[in-house]
């Protein structure tokens, strides 16, 4: 087990399976109808499966190795660890024990960029990103669990090389086949594909190229639902320091569900995008005139919507309870969340069927909470933007 203060985690050794090299306009190394798939949303955010044995990671482990294939390869040093103190206030809220080594990747997305303003990836000249969702991962009953916390990784893609890793996501896209069109689900899991998979990540998931580390787990202790979200970013220096939360001047936010019609509590917070805060007290949203409800549901849904906001600009806590707030808002309002005016629009089937839709105490994103897979309608709008934006700057081979 890792100590705190010692914490290195590694990512298992890569096991075999071929992979492309980067590149920007060679031809694609395999077959044809590989180099014309289509992507979908699943070919550029991937939930994985759990594994059947919490021993043997789907992916990578985090304490590798995990394959037997070698050393491992470092993937968060404990700077990084030391800054988001992940241990001092975060722990399982069912008591159960929590190590380090309990982490292992369960979700992987890609980005063409950084999204350092609200809307599209620039044509050319900025790094994509690389993006792990790691869980703590163990046995309960004989089965893989997770605990409710999780770290999330950002690591660049060179520019130059953007154009031979979408060739591997075709190539991954062709093993995995998956219809472009289905909605965001948990990845089949065939060797095949995570054996390719797992190479494409390890080229770029190295400790040494870490951006961005944040991190959303429940508050140790807690009898009551509570979160806390914080994280660390490179910056000018070329540190690791704590991020200052958008729409608020301070690095942690907290966020605490209680019962009645369902309120969250957020420590700090404030009401940005306008309508937000309505959105979280139910009792408000009952007693409110239809004018402000409908506003409220409309920020909602511009929260939920990448074209209006983005990380740059929203508070943690939002995108995090928008799914839920969303539907049962609109519920209580008797309103059709498809006919807001800033529903996300997409050609790709964008609708979301997890426990993110009906059950308030739980506000992940893209990863699971016990053994249930959370899919949350940001997640699943982000990924369709990033399948349009690949289709229609590197389109697949004719």
């Amino acid at each position: 087990m890792l100590g705190m203060r010692h914490a290195l985690w590694f990512l298992a050794a890569c096991a075999c399976g071929a992979s492309s090299p980067p590149g920007t306009d060679a031809p694609a190394s395999d077959d044809d109808a590989a180099a014309r798939h289509a992507l979908g949303p699943n070919d550029v955010s991937i939930l994985l499966p759990l594994p059947a044995d919490p021993a043997v990671p789907t992916l990578l482990a985090v304490a590798g190795p995990a394959t037997g294939a070698g050393p491992g390869v470092p993937l968060v040093a404990s700077g990084p660890i030391a800054g988001l103190d992940l241990r001092g206030d975060i722990g399982p809220k069912n008591g159960q024990p929590f190590a380090l080594d309990q982490l292992q990747v369960v979700a992987v997305r890609f980005e063409l960029c950084d999204r350092q303003v609200v809307g599209a990836c620039p044509d050319a000249g900025e790094d994509g990103r690389l993006r792990l969702v790691l869980q703590p991962v163990y046995a309960a009953g004989g089965a893989a669990t997770t605990h409710d916390i999780a770290l999330h990784a950002f690591y660049p893609i060179p520019a130059a090389e953007l154009a031979g890793v979408v060739r591997e996501l075709r190539q991954l896209a062709a093993l995995a086949d998956v219809a472009p069109g289905a909605p965001l689900a948990v990845n089949p899991g065939a060797p095949a594909y995570l054996d390719r998979l797992r190479a494409l990540v390890m080229r770029y998931a190295r400790w040494d190229r870490l951006v961005r580390l944040t991190t959303i787990g429940q508050r140790a202790g807690s009898v009551a639902f509570d979160w806390v979200l914080r994280g660390v970013e490179l910056d000018a220096s070329g540190a690791l320091s704590a991020m200052t939360i958008p729409a608020l001047a301070a690095p942690v936010q907290t966020l605490a569900v209680q019962g009645g019609d369902t309120v969250y509590v957020g420590e700090p917070l404030v009401d940005a995008p306008a309508g937000f805060a309505l959105a979280l007290n139910g009792s408000n949203f009952d007693l409110a005139s239809s004018i402000d409800r409908a506003g409220a549901l409309e920020t909602l849904a511009a929260i939920n919507n990448p074209w209006d906001h983005d990380t740059v600009d929203l508070q943690c806590t939002t995108c995090h309870v928008a799914t839920y707030l969303t539907m049962h808002r609109a519920m209580t309002a008797g309103v059709d969340p498809a006919s807001l005016a800033t529903a996300y629009q997409s050609p790709f089937n964008t609708s979301v069927a997890s426990l993110a839709n009906t059950e308030p105490r739980l506000i992940r994103a893209f990863g699971w909470v016990d053994a249930h897979p959370i899919i949350s309608i940001r997640v699943a709008n982000e990924s369709a933007r990033v399948a349009s934006e690949i289709e229609s700057r590197f389109p697949a081979a004719r």
